[in-house]
């Protein structure tokens, strides 16, 4: 049985879907260029905004889980 969460990730994921859709592709392609190995973010800043999120889930850790399942899944892959 699916828990909540995954319902509020497909409607999440779905409205991404949608709004990509209607950027123009030449327009994305140009940014995606642009931004080549830049990170629009701080890793410190932004491992910060994951463990507020993660503080705030109610699954009783299951999300987490997943997480770093999947973290150590792509390190390993990249190495």
């Amino acid at each position: 049985m699916p828990d909540q969460s995954d319902d509020a990730r497909r409607a999440l994921l779905r409205q991404l879907s949608q709004l990509r859709g209607r950027i123009d592709p030449s327009a994305l392609k140009h940014v995606l260029t642009k931004m080549a190995g830049w990170e629009p973010y701080d890793r410190e800043s932004a491992g910060e905004a994951v463990r507020q999120f993660l503080v705030t889930r109610t699954d009783g850790g299951k999300f987490q889980d997943r997480l770093r399942v999947e973290l150590k899944k792509k390190k390993n892959d990249e190495s």
